[in-house]
């Protein structure tokens, strides 16, 4: 199945996932990383499985508790029930995913790999989340070491960017392409952040001869 990518902004946006198995916890995390607002929906629950900030309702499961949801996750051992969320959830503008059934998903949650704010994300069209999974430890095996670093750095030194060329979006692109390369990576893992920044400058005080 074709499928479009996104990286969706969840931060404060309401997340409900309704079931508290396996799946459904492991949503859970995935969703509290992304900063989203996450309501767990169960009949039973072991609080010490969830972190902090997941609100829990350990009731059956309702039309109402999907009020101001932009995401809903039916996770329950139950098709009939998931089937119901997954139209009460479109039925008020929510994305829905059903697990382990590709087509009753307005999106699949894809095998994500995570390094500070560098994120990848594999997906195989709902057809095979094993192989989604598979090729995520392949891929994790050839990461470049303290990558999530290294973006964090870059992130910081935008600001000094748009300050120097405050009226230039071509040249801070320029810029900020000329500072993403192998040999930049490989100065920050020998000298650190310092590095970055003293290249930067140099790319600032005369980018036309870099």
């Amino acid at each position: 199945m074709k499928t479009y990518p996104i990286m969706l902004d969840l931060r404060g946006k309401l997340a409900v996932v309704v079931g508290a198995g396996a799946v459904g916890l492991r949503k859970v995390e995935g969703l509290r990383e992304a900063q989203a607002k996450v309501l767990l929906v169960a009949r039973q629950v072991e609080a010490e499985a969830l972190g902090e900030g997941v609100e829990v309702r350990m009731a059956p499961y309702r039309r109402e508790m999907l009020a101001g949801a932009t995401l809903v996750l039916a996770c329950t051992d139950q098709p009939e029930l998931n089937t119901r969320i997954a139209a009460d959830a479109r039925g008020i503008g929510a994305m829905v995913n059903v697990a382990d059934v590709p087509g009753e998903c307005d999106f699949y949650a894809a095998s994500v790999l995570r390094d500070g704010d560098v994120v990848l994300a594999i997906g195989s069209g709902g057809s095979s989340p094993g192989l989604a999974a598979w090729l995520r430890r392949r891929i994790t095996e050839h990461l470049p070491q303290r990558i999530g670093e290294f973006a964090a750095v870059l992130e910081s030194l935008r600001a000094d960017v748009r300050a120097a060329l405050p009226d230039d979006s071509h040249g801070r692109m320029r810029v900020m392409k000329l500072l993403v390369s192998d040999d930049t990576y490989l100065e920050f893992l020998s000298d650190g952040p310092r590095a970055v920044r003293d290249k930067l400058h140099r790319f600032l005080q005369g980018p036309e001869d870099s």
